[in-house]
Formats: structure tokens, C-alpha cells, sequence
């Protein structure tokens, strides 16, 4: 310990009141100015340093092929494990509801399971003429509350068709026919946030079910005797189906020419930094933490053709998506794959415009037909009514199915079924677990050491007060209140500490430090960080959490928010424990900070005691899986989590420990 906080600590727990103190009124506020956007900043800052870190990896790749090749592989090797295992593919049980005439093309509509009684509506665009076999193509649709319907994706697949290609169009999960959760506050794709934070404790995501209902696509595509299978299928969409085809077209290899439109740029500055996370579809946890950027899902699948449709006047600005493409002409040159990849920029708003219809069947036709020619997109193509394009009789699964399966029961239904493997776990090693614990929250071992800055001695007419300050590792700063009662002399002490989210000033003005302050006991009143002083200036209310952006920004970099709570408090663990009078450490956490206080009282046992009070999660099985619709749940979400454990192994754990 250095001299000067072995000093300060002197002043702090060694001597009584001090002849000469006067009463000062107490200031509530530790920080200086307003601190709404120091967390954000600061989770962009590592961010933007793993981003570095991307680049240098890269640029030593790129020294020459076979290096670069190792590199590539391993970074797919990296996106399937953090993607996770997907099951054995069960019967798909498809069938075809009905058809129509589009006069130049013709349409069969389609209803599949992708997963049991978990139903896929689509379209199944076909050329009108002659019986074929033709090229496959896989469309995927944007963020369309009409999903497949959606005149522009209409237009897409009959331009295709026209051309020679059979094209399967389907309803993404929440739009079109396959709305998730019919009770939710509609905003656009709102359900695909809601339904990922479930999905995401069980081990899944909705990048994961995007990804599988795209596979079990394919498969379908595949069985169709219209389908050329000696050749690869071909993907396109835009924005939210840009998305899918990103994250698709690295993982499935049956997809050869790929043409994603509206989605790739540079994720931490613009696609994050700019605009905030999006819907929970277009991240997939730990991308950052493992060196992935959007442009890497091209690399990746080297040396299959890869053409990046963009639109110059898109609010995913055309600028970073102009600086991603150089590493991908950098990476297809170095490995003597120049002709495969290729951009195309067209100046136009966000969506799948005529450009980009034209310019994604062209790229179709050049690699599977070899045709090098340029397209013209009819204008009188024929398009059809949402109504006349349903799969379903009722326009609806939910309405259609008693059985149907949406995501949140899937999610439910898995968590439900590793209940055992939770138990079994922990009853076997406890230590084992907790050591897991530590890894999936994202809490380093060591942790950092936090810089303790200590303010001066204020006297109110009840308590000793000082301000201090935890600087963490990353640069967040953390700050508290200490009370010590008037009379107190400093030996033998024990300390209570209080992280409430709804901040300090709350913990003071409801009277619990006074109550808890007496001869013998001591009070730390502290904002971790996201809560009371540092509360994070917020994500709109589509998203319903205010910390939407910071949760997920944090995901992003392997640190969920939890978990860098847990350090934030151990921190202050780490200063009391450096008493030499500190007796007993008890802990309070209250509202969001009390899943934080159950998790770092499991994984120090410098904690005596851990009372939580109105805890909003009680249980991730019960509270947030089996309610998908909860707002403000993404503080508290824990990738892979439910894998291993639940919120009640950890009060199981700390026995009599644990007071709630």
C-alpha cells in the first residue's frame, strides 16, 4: 500500500471527531460535471482498441497467402463457436398452400418447419416457362412489417425469376406472417431485441434462429426438383436481410455468389458509435472480443463471390462502408481472387432499390450462368397483394397453429430441459462453477486495480462523510459516499455497503443510511457504474431498456454489463478489506444492482453477508425466458449463462450468506 492512501486510510478509520470540525452541508453529487455519456465513451474506447487490435492482425495476414488463409480460418472457426451448435435437422413437413401468375414468373407459396411446430411462410418464385432444373436463390427480407410482401422484395425475386433463378423469399421471425409475440408494444422489429435477450441466456440469439431458418431455406431450395443442385445457391437481401445474408453466407457453404445490400460497414465507429446498437438481430455477442467486423463475414468465405451493394445516400454512412471494402479487395488480391469480389454503390436512400435489384441478379447470373452481362429491371413487373401472398389462411402462425412454437418457447423449453445439467454442475464443483461464473460475466482474473481517490472529511449532524472515487482499469469512474458515525473510533468495525441503481441520492433521501449507521457499523453508499451518477443518457424507447446501447455495446467486447458491475463493487471490497480495523463486509443490493451484489458475493468470500432488495430477476428462467416482454432487461443478460447457472444456484451457493 502506498504511503499517501495508507495515510488517508489513517484519517478515515483511525480517529474519532476532530476538535475544530465544523458542520458542512453535504453535496450528493461526487463527480464533476454531467457524467450521462462517460460509460458509453468508455465502452467505445475498448472497443475501438480491439478494433486496432482487428487490424494489426489483419495486416500481418495480408503479408502473404498462407498466412492470410490460417487467419481466415480461424476467424471462422471463432464466429461458429460464438454463433453456437445447431441442432440435427428434423423433417421439414413442407407443403405448398397455393399458387399464382405473376404471367412472366409464377408463385407457389410455401410453409415449412424449420425447427418442430416452429413454421416458416415463404414464396417460391419460379420462371414461367419450361421446367428446368435453374440456379437457386435465396432472398432474405429487410425490416418489412410485411415482410415477403414488401413491394420492393417482390420486385426483387421476379426479377430473378425472370432471369433463370428459382428464388425462395420467407417470412423473417416477428414480420409477415410469423409475428412472435402479438401482445407486444409494436415498433417495427421491437420483438427481435425482446426475444433476443431469452435467447441469448440459453445459448442462442436471434442472429442464431435467423441463421437456421436461412439453412433450413436452402435445404428446401435443395429439394425442389426446379433446383439445379449441381450448382451453389446464390443470396441476396438488404438492411435486415443484408444482415441475415452477412451472417449466412459465412457460415452455410452451400451458398456460392453472395450480394448483401445496406448492412456492411465499420461496426464500432458508425454501425455502433454513430447510431447505437440496433435490433437484436444485427449483433451477435462476443463479435468484438474476437476480432470480427462486418467485413469479416466476406473474408471469411474467400474464395466464394462476394459483391457489397451500398447506397450512397443510406444512414449507415456510405463512408465507413467505402474503408470496410478496402480490406476485403486487400484480402481477395493477396489470395489471387480479384475478379470475385466487387462493390456496387448506387445513389440512392436506404432499401433494395432498382440499382440494387439490377446489380444483385446481374452478380447471379455472372457466376452462375457466366453470364457477364448487364441487367435492365422491367417496369412492368406484376406484384401481388399482402393478402393474396398469404401462406396461411388466417395471415397468421399463431392464429394458424394451436402447437406453434415461437422463439421465446423454444427458449423456455431449453432452459427448462439443462435445469439438470445446472444442478448436476453445481453439485459436483462448486469452485468449477463459480470459476465459470467469473467467465461468462466477463470478470478478469486478476481484476484491474482501481485508482482510489479520496476527498476531504465532511461533518453532518449525524455522520463522518467522504467522498471517494474508484478510477476502475478502463478509466470508469466509480463514485461513493463513505458515512462513519460521529462517535465511531475505528476498531473492530463493520461495513455495509449499498449499490442501489436507482443511485445514492435515492439510498440517502429514503433514510437507509442513517438507519444502518451505529458505534460499530460503517456505510458505503455506491453508483456503479450505469446507475445514479454515471445513468447512461439512454436509448430511445423502441428498444424498451434504457441501457440498450451500453448493454450491447458491452456484449460486444466480451464484458457484459453485470459483470463489469461486479467489479465496479469488488473494487470497494478490495478498499474496505485494506483496514486493518475493518471487521464484517455486508452487502445490499437494491433494484437492478441486486443481481449484481448476488453474483459478486458467490465469487468473494470477503463478503460476510448479501441482502437484496426488489431485485427486478429473481430467477433468468422465470423472470426474463418465461416473460419475454419485460422491459428494461438487457442490464442483466449474460450470454450462455442458463447453460451453467441460474441466479438461484448462486443464492443456493452462499447458503446463510445470503438474507434476502
Amino acid at each position: 500500500m502506498n504511503l499517501r492512501l495508507q495515510a488517508c486510510l489513517m484519517l478515515l478509520f483511525c480517529t474519532g471527531h476532530a476538535m475544530g470540525q465544523v458542520e458542512q452541508p453535504l453535496g450528493l453529487q461526487v463527480l464533476q460535471e454531467n457524467q450521462k455519456q462517460v460509460l458509453w465513451n468508455t465502452l467505445i474506447a475498448e472497443s475501438r482498441r480491439l478494433d486496432r487490435e482487428r487490424a494489426k492482425q489483419l495486416s500481418r495476414a495480408l503479408e502473404s497467402p498462407e498466412i492470410l488463409e490460417q487467419h481466415l480460418v480461424a476467424l471462422n472457426n471463432k464466429y461458429r463457436k460464438i454463433i453456437g451448435t445447431f441442432p440435427a435437422k428434423t423433417t421439414l413437413n413442407a407443403r405448398i398452400t397455393g399458387s399464382l401468375n405473376g404471367h412472366r414468373y409464377r408463385v407457389e407459396k410455401v410453409l415449412f418447419e424449420s425447427l418442430p411446430n416452429h413454421h416458416v411462410t415463404a414464396l417460391l418464385y419460379l420462371p414461367s416457362k419450361g421446367s428446368g432444373p435453374w440456379p437457386g436463390v435465396l432472398f432474405a427480407c429487410g425490416h418489412s412489417a410485411n415482410g415477403k410482401a414488401y413491394p420492393a422484395y417482390q420486385t426483387a425475386c421476379a426479377l430473378l425469376a425472370q432471369k433463370g433463378f428459382v428464388v425462395l423469399s420467407y417470412d423473417p421471425i416477428s414480420q409477415g406472417e410469423r409475428i412472435q409475440q402479438p401482445k407486444a408494444y409494436r415498433y417495427g422489429t421491437t420483438t427481435h431485441t425482446l426475444l433476443n435477450h431469452g435467447s441469448r441466456l440459453v445459448g442462442r440469439s436471434v442472429v442464431w434462429y435467423s441463421a437456421w431458418d436461412g439453412m433450413r431455406s436452402i435445404d428446401y431450395l435443395l429439394s425442389r426438383p426446379e433446383v439445379d443442385n449441381s450448382k451453389k445457391i446464390g443470396m441476396t437481401g438488404t438492411s435486415g436481410g443484408g444482415t441475415q445474408t452477412t451472417f449466412l453466407m459465412a457460415l452455410d457453404d452451400r451458398i456460392g455468389p453472395a450480394a448483401p445490400s445496406c448492412y456492411t460497414m465499420q461496426r464500432t465507429d458508425k454501425f455502433l458509435g454513430h447510431s447505437g446498437p440496433a435490433d437484436g438481430c444485427q449483433h451477435l455477442a462476443l463479435e468484438g472480443l474476437n476480432g470480427i467486423d462486418h467485413i469479416d463475414y466476406t473474408l471469411m468465405r474467400i474464395p466464394r463471390p462476394t459483391n457489397i451493394l451500398a447506397a450512397t445516400r443510406d444512414f449507415f454512412e456510405i463512408s465507413s462502408t467505402r474503408e470496410a471494402i478496402l480490406d476485403a479487395k486487400a484480402a481477395f488480391s493477396t489470395l489471387g481472387h480479384n475478379k470475385k469480389f466487387s462493390y456496387y454503390e448506387c445513389d440512392a436512400k436506404h432499401g433494395m432499390h432498382v440499382g440494387h435489384r439490377q446489380e444483385a441478379t446481374r452478380w447471379m447470373l455472372q457466376w452462375l450462368y457466366n453470364d457477364p452481362f448487364s441487367v435492365t429491371e422491367p417496369k412492368n413487373i406484376k406484384l401481388f397483394t399482402d393478402t393474396e401472398l398469404q401462406v396461411t389462411n388466417s395471415g397468421q402462425l399463431f392464429k394458424e397453429f394451436d402447437n406453434e412454437k415461437d422463439v421465446a418457447a423454444l427458449n423456455l423449453q431449453i432452459a427448462k430441459e439443462l435445469k439438470k445439467k445446472r444442478k448436476s454442475f453445481w453439485k459436483n464443483d462448486s469452485q468449477k462453477a463459480l470459476s465459470k461464473v467469473r467467465k461468462l460475466i466477463g470478470l478478469p482474473k486478476p481484476r484491474g486495480k482501481a485508482n482510489v481517490k479520496i476527498g476531504e472529511r465532511v461533518i453532518i449532524k449525524w455522520a463522518k462523510v467522504n467522498e471517494i472515487v474508484f478510477e476502475q482499469y478502463d478509466g470508469m469512474p466509480v463514485p461513493s459516499l463513505l458515512f462513519r458515525p460521529l462517535n465511531q473510533n475505528g476498531m473492530n468495525i463493520d461495513v455495509v455497503i449499498i449499490a442501489n441503481s436507482m443511485g445514492m441520492k435515492h439510498a440517502m433521501q429514503s433514510g437507509s443510511v442513517r438507519k444502518l449507521l451505529n458505534d460499530k457499523t460503517a456505510v458505503f453508499v455506491v453508483d456503479l457504474r450505469g446507475f445514479g451518477e454515471t445513468k447512461d443518457q439512454g436509448s430511445n424507447q423502441k428498444y424498451q431498456s434504457h441501457s440498450h446501447r451500453i448493454a450491447n455495446v458491452a456484449t460486444h467486447i466480451g464484458r457484459p454489463l453485470l459483470g463489469q458491475r461486479v467489479g465496479d463493487l469488488l473494487s470497494v471490497v478490495d478498499f474496505i478489506d485494506s483496514f486493518e480495523s475493518a471487521n464484517n463486509i455486508k452487502l445490499i443490493g437494491a433494484h437492478a444492482a441486486a443481481p449484481v451484489a448476488l453474483h459478486a458475493a458467490a465469487l468473494d468470500k470477503r463478503i460476510s453477508e448479501v441482502s437484496l432488495e426488489k431485485s427486478p430477476v429473481d430467477s433468468w428462467v422465470e423472470d426474463v425466458v418465461a416473460k419475454p416482454l419485460r422491459s428494461n432487461m438487457a442490464d442483466h443478460i449474460v450470454p450462455n449463462a442458463l447453460l451453467w447457472y441460474d441466479l438461484p444456484d448462486l443464492a443456493h451457493y452462499l447458503g446463510k450468506k445470503f438474507k434476502n
